[in-house]
């Protein structure tokens, strides 16, 4: 055989990309550097309760403390950043507010950790292991049985115990386990890749063998490698290693010949999963540990020495405004916290909230104790699934497989999950290459079933030994195909096994009923094996002939009867949508749905001992017949893969164990919560509704264990209090922590403490917490002042967390609080933040995919600030937010240019030009862009406090951030030829410094005490409040300003397009028009008749709460008499549409009959600035008209193109620019005047700032108070003429004019 290597390097690396420059981050960092040193040493983030009267009020907000088995990272970093945000926002409203932060290392996390690095260094070395590479795994497409090859990968081992890796031996095992392995190929250690991926193609395999891989690495000098564990599982993990040809089509075990190059086809792709396991000791390595340092860590109090100061220090580098004075570390590591929990649950036992006995529970059977979600490696939130085992009675003539058992009494146990459906059954199916074993239940009882589901019943009562079920056989499952059982409820006294392809070895028994009347799957794979060739197929690919005496004497039997699928649902369904095979599985899924969702709620049992019941009370009837009969029994698995973390390859059980639990669930207790729940705050309805699903279903709850870190049960030492259970009511010790345990967060300054671990009894806890009389050992001042401080900050105003806490520990902590503060409802939290989890660039974050990002190496790679812009950023509803690193680098260059331009305006001299702006001498006029600016940046104000008091600070950065820079921007910019206001400018930038300061402190602190020169730290400073309401007119005049500005570019480019096309509407042959120079620009006060009343109609039928008009609207516009005598065709419908999708977007003021402004003297103000911007592109000027001008305008068809808000434009060329518009003339003097000079227009061409000009009255001359194309409109003049003219042509009357004339008299008489 010969084994060919395939590198998943490319050719030829690029060459690297030159290093960027660091300065502005570096800045950055220097700026942070100052401001947390400055906030160090002020105590900025310390708070105390008042001693006296306070109505300033307070704000406690708290995060659930983070797991200390490493430092933290980008994934806390984002959730703690919503608390952050809103305490930084409520401290500068003036309130107490305080942070407090702990740290967590109760529980078996640490504990396994320590262990487990424990072990690798006992069985491969220390403090440099002896590691095997990752166990080797088939790649994608690795299987070709058309060249008998297996391609593997593997991942090179990350220690060989300080020798050098020489090459990679590759063992191959052909046959069962117990056969002997052949080395069949050697990789050098040069063909791996930069991440350590190897990947090798075995050939000169045989088709249908089975087959089983290891790798042994080779070691320079002799010394002996490292052999991985074996690969002996199809990719899938189901099935054994096998060489099969495509289709299930074997090759006749001929055996290929070795060498030669890959076949066409060959894969090309190793898979991306041959990272391997990642030891601990590779996991601490990656923190930038040493293997001498790492050796400690076997210790578990090591851990909590070691990891909670640097989770400390990282996040004061992030700049979080914590009161470190309260932190703490959990365990009975710190003797007052111990103190705490067991006070804790003193009051529950007392209140009736635990008590012991067996319960199921997740269970670790390497730890021998409940393993509970904190204790995971996987399968957080997994709990028990209840399964009905069916016990089917085997009957003669057994296989032979089962012959050994003969005088024993056999059953096949089915779990199935709809015990009220068995009487339907018509055969049973089983997995052909499925792994089953004998069980014994009693001397003479064996119970059949797959190994996973034993092994969960012998943790359950259900055989003899705990623990340890007997097995007595191991058989595949195609060794008992045909077997004949005899099955509860079923009206056929033998049915058989037949095969299921689709049956799962890690869910339920692996031995399943079949009721093809009411399940599609069972009803596809049923009438599969009733089709000859169908079963002559499966027949063949299995290898056991599928006789028709197994399948055709046996029909459907109907079982319940639904109103919308019938007695017959599952044929029903399937013949509906096609299904004619069990391999349609997107469909079947379908099926399945709609038959459960039907059947279950809907249906009436038709069939067994409960015909005429509902289907949902038949289920639990049926179930508890057959448990009592002795037909049935209930067993439990995990209804998902648990693994715990101190063996994360040994899969968990349920167990039934002695244990402490909490009475979760109790009606009472619940009903309490669930008041509760009315009033609290969630933020968004989606958590509210996690919270009610989870008071529904949450119940008793393990909270002892037997191993780990943590505090001992108060009255069962024997126990230890489970770390959930330990975390829920823990903010109530913040409040008094820095009186208890003066600096150490660990409690270790004992004997400089008036209060020692041991006074901290029950009576001092009731007392500080609950307000009860104390007599001891505590002064009573010291008393007083914690009761002070816990009665001042409690209850906790915001609790923020990630959601998949909603289920337990937020859920549990509302239970405790109700148990503990009983009749203080007051003391309940009052309000809860949850956010999704956070992606980086939109994938999640992962080691193996290199986007793992601590929260040092974010504070390192962009600084505290650009870190907290791009988590603000990054979203914060319950999806998953996606942390992006182009915003975080952008970031660093929009923080540091700001910083720059600041500087630079504020430190200028008035009197100059500073860069490419002129700022305006103390006594120059105000603009009317000032007003503007100063209105818009109230109006921002408003919006981002709005935002921030919700918890929406994706909002609140668009806001503070981008809201006000955009205000900026076109301030300077409309401000171009008069120049800037410098008092306008200063007051923004504190604006902006206090608006930005709850996200990024550390750079509005630096403008704060930099180009602002204020005293004291803006985390403290107030909250900017609008000296004058908000004027919306202005804000809307600004909006229209500046479309305008936009329009005028937007249309000379379109032009500039057409013109590139060809598209410029000149006549065939005839040159192309030259390049507009000017513009005109047409003004109206007010929208044509028709126009005003589908206006009305429109506000009459439009929603303001949704924005969006009735349903009916548009039935009421087309039978609107008043519309139709405008005779406008299609035109009220196509307005009505157009104006339907500016309210959508706008709101109500877009249906408005006029602007709440004069547009013509907004845009007369600020002509100046309307030329600059085209300036540039080679318009010279901007000329304004309006419907004064009645028939003078210079294009009446432009003027008509005008609504109020949306002026009409007209691009032209001329070789002169126009003049200074004449002044305004009478009718008869208009008349006779000529283009070029069109009276009461006003125009701008190339003029300084402050020279707009006006038009002057002619005495005696009035403008028309319409202008004539208003007029006519308003009359409906064409829409008259348009009806006589077209009467006419149909009549055709001798003399046109005068029956014209004729019909106009009648009309208007």
């Amino acid at each position: 055989a010969v084994a060919r290597s395939r590198s998943v390097v490319g050719s030829m690396a690029p060459p690297p990309a030159p290093p960027k420059s660091t300065a502005r981050r570096d800045l950055l960092q220097d700026i942070e550097a100052r401001a947390q040193a400055k906030w160090a040493a002020t105590k900025v983030f310390e708070e105390d309760a008042p001693d006296g009267e306070w109505d300033g009020g307070k704000f406690l907000v708290t995060f659930p403390y983070p797991y200390m088995n490493g430092r933290l990272h980008l994934g806390h970093a984002f959730s703690l950043t919503k608390a952050e945000f809103a305490v930084a926002f409520q401290r500068m409203q003036g309130k107490k507010a305080l942070f407090p932060f702990g740290f967590h290392c109760t529980g078996m996390p640490i504990q396994a950790a320590a262990h487990k690095l424990k072990n690798e260094l006992q069985t491969y070395g220390s403090p440099l292991p002896n590691f095997p590479t990752s166990p080797p795994e088939v790649v994608d497409n690795g299987i070709d049985a058309e060249l008998g090859a297996i391609t593997i990968g593997w991942r090179a081992p990350t220690s060989t115990g300080g020798a050098t890796l020489l090459e990679y031996a590759v063992q191959v095992r052909e046959g069962p386990a117990g056969s002997s392995w052949v080395e069949r190929a050697r990789l050098p250690a040069s063909g791996a890749s930069e991440t350590g991926q190897c990947s090798l193609t075995i050939d000169g395999l045989k088709v249908g063998a089975q087959y089983a891989f290891q790798v042994v690495t080779v070691l320079e000098g002799g010394t002996p490698g490292a052999t991985s564990k074996p690969l002996a599982k199809s990719p899938d993990g189901k099935k054994d290693l096998r060489l099969l040809a495509p289709s299930g089509k074997e090759k006749d075990g001929k055996e290929k010949a070795g060498g030669g190059k890959p076949a066409k086809g060959k894969p090309a792709k190793v898979a991306a999963k041959t990272g391997g396991l990642m030891h601990q000791w590779d996991i601490l390595r990656s923190m930038g540990l040493s293997p001498d340092e790492i050796v400690s860590f076997v210790d578990p109090v090591h851990w909590l020495e070691y990891f909670p100061p640097l989770g400390k220090s990282d996040l004061i580098r992030f700049g979080v405004g914590v009161d470190w004075r309260r932190s703490f570390i959990t365990t009975d590591y710190n003797g007052y916290y111990d103190a705490f929990v067991r006070w804790q649950f003193l009051k529950l036992r007392a209140g009736g909230f635990i008590a012991f006995g067996k319960r199921p529970s997740i269970f670790s059977e390497a730890d021998h104790q409940p393993c509970m979600d904190h204790d995971r490696d996987r399968g957080e939130g997994v709990a028990p699934q209840e399964y009905t085992a069916i016990k089917m009675r085997l009957l003669q003539p057994l296989p032979p497989v089962l012959l050994p058992l003969r005088h024993k009494s056999i059953f096949a146990l089915a779990g199935t999950l709809r015990p009220e459906t068995m009487c339907g059954q018509t055969n049973a199916w089983i997995l052909p290459d499925g792994e089953y074993g004998a069980f014994e239940a009693a001397d003479d009882v064996v119970y059949l079933c797959a190994a996973r589901a034993a092994r969960n019943m012998g943790f359950q009562d259900i055989f003899p030994n705990f623990g340890t079920p007997k097995q007595l056989l191991s058989f595949s499952g195609k060794d008992l195909l045909g077997a004949a059982v005899h099955s509860p409820l079923t009206t056929y006294e033998r049915i058989h096994f037949l095969p299921l392809m689709s049956i799962s070895m890690t869910k339920g028994t692996a031995i399943v009923t079949s009721v093809p009347s009411d399940s599609p799957d069972d009803y596809a794979a049923w009438m599969e094996m009733k089709n000859d060739k169908k079963r002559d197929f499966y027949s063949k690919q299995i290898g056991v002939e599928l006789l028709a005496e197994w399948v055709e004497p046996f029909a459907l039997l109907p079982i319940l009867t639904t109103p919308d699928l019938g007695p017959l649902s599952a044929q029903f369904v399937c013949d509906k949508l096609g299904i004619k095979s069990q391999k349609e599985t997107e469909k079947l899924k379908e099926a399945h749905d709609a038959c459960y969702t039907s059947g279950f709620y809907k249906g009436i049992m038709t069939a067994g001992p409960f015909t005429g019941m509902k289907v949902e009370e038949a289920k639990v009837k049926t179930k508890e017949l057959l448990v009592s009969s002795g037909q049935a029994l209930t067993y439990l698995e995990p209804e998902g893969i648990v693994t715990p973390r101190s063996t994360p390859d040994v899969e968990c059980v349920v167990a039934l164990v002695d244990q402490w639990y909490l009475k979760y669930g109790e009606a009472e207790w619940a009903s309490r919560v669930g008041a509760h729940l009315d009033s609290i705050e969630c933020y968004n309805p989606a958590v509210h509704k996690a919270f009610r699903d989870a008071l529904g279903w949450l119940g008793d709850w393990a909270c002892s264990r037997s191993f780990g870190l943590g505090t001992r049960m108060p009255w069962d030492t024997q126990f230890l209090i489970e770390s959930l259970s330990d975390s829920t009511v823990y903010m109530a010790y913040y409040t008094v922590a820095h009186l208890l345990q003066g600096s150490s967060m660990f409690g270790a300054d004992v004997d400089a403490n008036p209060v020692k671990p041991e006074h901290c009894t029950e009576l001092f806890w009731d007392h500080v917490l609950l307000g009860k009389p104390y007599e001891g050992p505590v002064p009573q001042d010291l008393l007083a002042h914690m009761r002070r401080e816990f009665q001042f900050w409690y209850p906790v105003d915001l609790r923020v967390s990630g959601k998949d806490l909603i289920p337990n520990h937020l859920t549990m902590s509302l239970y405790n609080h109700a148990a503990i503060w009983k009749d203080q409802p007051e003391m309940y939290p009052r309000s809860f933040f949850c956010n999704g989890h956070v992606q980086v660039d939109a994938e999640k974050m992962s080691k193996s995919k290199g986007n793992f990002i601590g929260l040092l190496q974010a504070c390192t790679e962009w600084g505290a600030d650009a870190t907290r812009f791009a988590c603000a950023d990054a979203g914060d509803g319950i999806l998953n937010a996606n942390f992006d690193r182009v915003v975080a680098d952008r970031s660093i260059l929009s923080l540091t240019a700001e910083l720059d331009w600041i500087s630079s305006i504020l430190s200028a001299d008035n009197s100059k030009d500073s860069k490419d702006l002129r700022l305006r001498l103390p006594d120059e006029p105000c603009t009317w862009l000032d007003r503007w600016f100063e209105n818009e940046v109230s109006r921002v104000v408003v919006a981002a406090t709005e935002a921030y008091s919700a918890m929406r600070y994706r909002d609140a950065l668009k806001l503070a951030w981008f809201g006000m820079l955009d205000a900026r921007d076109k301030y300077r910019l409309g401000s171009s030829s008069s120049g800037l206001a410098l008092a306008p400018l200063r007051r923004w930038t504190s604006t902006l410094a206090l608006l930005i300061a709850p996200i990024c402190p550390h750079w509005a602190e630096e403008v704060w005490s930099g180009p602002l020169g204020q005293h004291g730290c803006i985390v403290r400073a107030r909250w900017p409040v609008p000296d004058t309401s908000v004027d919306a007119s202005l804000t809307a005049a600004g909006e229209y300003l500046f479309s305008v500005a936009h329009s005028l570019s937007a249309s000379l480019s379109n032009f500039d397009k057409k013109a590139a096309k060809g598209k410029t509407g000149a006549k065939a042959g005839a040159p192309p028009p030259q390049r507009p120079n000017q513009i005109n620009v047409y003004v109206v006060t007010q929208f044509p008749d028709w126009k005003i009343k589908v206006l009305e109609l429109l506000q009459a039928h439009f929603s303001a709460e949704t924005n969006s008009l009735s349903d009916d609207f548009f039935n009421v516009l087309a039978s609107s008499a008043e519309i139709k005598a405008f005779n406008r065709g299609k035109g009220p419908q196509q307005f009505a549409a157009t104006m339907r999708e500016a309210a959508a977007l706008h709101g109500a003021s877009a249906l408005a009959l006029t602007m709440p402004f004069d547009e013509a003297e907004i845009l007369r103000q600020n002509m100046p600035y309307l030329t600059s911007t085209v300036s540039s592109i080679g318009i010279k000027a901007v000329h304004l008209y309006t419907e004064a001008h009645g028939g003078q305008v210079p294009s009446p068809d432009a003027l008509a193109t005008a609504a109020p808000g949306a002026p009409g434009l007209e691009l032209f060329y001329e070789d002169k620019v126009r003049p200074v518009p004449s002044p305004l003339a009478t009718a008869a003097t208009a008349t006779a005047a000529t283009a070029t000079a069109t009276a009461g227009a006003t125009s701008a061409a190339g003029m300084g700032s402050g020279s707009v000009p006006t038009p002057v009255a002619v005495a005696g001359a009035a403008a028309p108070k319409l202008s004539i194309l208003a007029y006519l409109e308003k009359h409906d003049v064409a829409g008259v003429l348009n009806e006589l003219v077209n009467k006419v042509g149909a009549e055709q009357p001798a003399d046109p004019f005068a029956s014209m004339a004729a019909e106009l008299v009648k009309r208007g008489s």
